[in-house]
């Protein structure tokens, strides 16, 4: 797992944390639809660095190393710059 992201990947990670903790899990075109089509590109660089897991219907999820690191921190902080 790649622990350096970027702002922007930071922020989609926090986005889909937040839309996971109230129980309504998004796909990859609802988080384009939300954050634009610039997230696309985060969200593949994402999955290619193991936060994220795309499952049936393309529903996103994160990894469960990416849980433990917002878990831990309660959000992605600084450090995984």
């Amino acid at each position: 797992m790649d622990f350096t992201l970027t702002a922007a990947e930071q922020a989609a990670v926090r986005h889909i944390a937040t839309r996971l903790r109230a129980g309504v899990p998004p796909t990859d075109d609802d988080v384009a639809d939300e954050l634009g089509d610039e997230a696309r590109p985060l969200l593949q660089s994402l999955v290619d660095k193991g936060w994220l897991v795309v499952g049936e219907g393309r529903v996103l999820s994160l990894s469960t190393i990416a849980r433990a690191v917002v878990s831990d921190e309660g959000d992605v902080g600084q450090s995984h710059r």
